[in-house]
């Protein structure tokens, strides 16, 4: 997001302020898809937890968000007490290429807009495979909720970067969403696209 440049706000206010309405748009799509509603939930390359808050707010499931970034980590956290789900949302400091978790140990997983920053997406993509229990479902890609929330927040995101259209053209790639259907087929599990006007996600699901 070019959060460096001088004159552009950092990725917290972001996620915060301009993404913060496709969200819970997200996470009632991905808990109404996926059908799971229990158990444990991870977020994963988290940032502020954004989609892990969401989805706490909206089932009764722990939610873990994952971030190799300890200020993410502390963030997350305190933006989990301001929405009243501290209780159920813990930040955890780790690396989604080797998770601190054993096998198949989380019945949900979501990750939003961290996947086009994975540094090996066949490791990554297998680690999250091998800690999905069975019946579980991974949602990974980058989507927006809604066709209109993602030309509102494109519009929002222009405007303070001129170079997001092509960034996000970029991230969207044909060799890029190839690359993460390659790494999801080749967790030996069930792998399937959705992909429309709102963005794309990856699913992949561990059959019992």
């Amino acid at each position: 997001m070019n959060g460096n440049k001088s004159n552009s706000p950092g990725f917290p206010y972001i996620a915060e302020h301009i993404f913060a309405p496709i969200y819970p748009v997200i996470a009632d799509y991905i808990i109404k898809e996926s059908r799971v509603k229990e158990g444990v939930c991870m977020d994963m390359g988290c940032g502020i937890a954004s989609l892990g808050i969401a989805i706490a707010e909206i089932t009764d499931m722990q939610v873990y968000s994952i971030d190799f970034s300890g200020n993410m980590c502390v963030l997350s956290k305190e933006k989990a007490l301001r929405h009243g789900v501290s209780d159920k949302v813990v930040p955890v400091l780790a690396d989604v290429h080797l998770l601190p978790f054993g096998d198949n140990c989380t019945n949900l997983i979501v990750s939003r807009g961290s996947v086009f920053f994975w540094k090996d997406l066949p490791i990554a993509f297998r680690e999250i495979a091998r800690i999905l229990a069975p019946n579980g479902q991974a949602w990974i890609g980058g989507g927006f909720g809604t066709k209109e929330l993602k030309e509102q927040i494109s519009e929002k995101m222009l405007a303070i970067d001129p170079e997001w259209h092509n960034n996000a053209k970029e991230r969207l790639s044909p060799e890029n969403i190839q690359a993460m259907q390659k790494a999801g087929g080749e967790t030996g599990l069930a792998c399937r696209t959705v992909q429309d006007d709102s963005g794309f996600w990856v699913v992949i699901n561990k059959e019992e």
